[in-house]
């Protein structure tokens, strides 16, 4: 019997404090910037395609998975790092966390 695992999904993060442009967000690696990929507004980082958060295996999930049972779905998720200027200075932000959001800020 194998258990499906649905991703919960995250539309938005908090821009980072006294963050400047230029703003970029590199998902799994791939960079996406202001106008190619996200927006910046309302003091928030809005990607036009959502994330993945990567899912937690419970001892359950992992214990199927050490039987060869298997679980379904996504439970890698995605992974984000940022790059912004602060006081003019480059900054970066690697392995952000995740949280779940509305689905759009329109």
């Amino acid at each position: 019997m194998a258990r499906s695992v649905q991703a919960q999904l995250v539309h938005s993060i908090p821009l980072p404090e006294g963050a400047e442009s230029p703003i970029a967000a590199y998902v799994n690696g791939t960079e996406r910037t202001e106008g190619n990929g996200i927006s910046v507004r309302d003091g928030r980082i809005w990607f036009d395609e959502p994330l993945r958060i990567p899912h937690a295996t419970s001892f359950g999930g992992k214990l199927m998975l050490t039987l060869g049972i298997g679980v379904y779905g996504d439970v890698k998720g995605d992974t984000l790092d940022l790059a912004f200027r602060r006081h003019g200075q480059a900054q970066w932000l690697t392995d952000v966390p995740l949280t779940p959001t509305p689905d759009s800020g329109d």
